[in-house]
């Protein structure tokens, strides 16, 4: 019980880096997505929404609700490539930032961290 609990007070430190990471980067403060977006069966939702939308909305939200509920965790999670192709027109210093904490989510999933 430990590890899970353990496991899952990581993930929320590491859900408010990524936070403060796409607020600092200026991609924090987007529009919610509508009901009809949230739908989507692509991956990260790329045919209905900007990918700092899916972060926030729906990868951040879900991980909250695992959180809460303590439900079990993912064990594979590869989002940080997504990252770097959907904000490859930002400035590199805010990319760097927002990769480096998917990196860390993905590793920390992963049991690789």
């Amino acid at each position: 019980m430990k590890k899970a609990f353990s496991a899952h007070h990581t993930l929320a430190d590491l859900l408010m880096d990524l936070q403060v990471a796409m607020q600092n980067g200026g991609v924090w403060d987007c529009e919610a997505p509508t009901q009809e977006a949230l739908k989507s069966v692509e991956p990260f939702c790329i045919d209905t929404m900007a990918f700092e939308q899916w972060l926030r909305f729906v990868m951040i939200e879900r991980f909250k609700l695992l959180l809460a509920s303590g439900g079990q965790l993912p064990v594979r999670c590869h989002i940080s490539p997504m990252a770097e192709e959907a904000f490859k027109m930002k400035p590199k210093a805010v990319v760097s930032n927002i990769v480096t904490c998917l990196n860390r989510i993905d590793q920390h999933l992963s049991g690789t961290l």
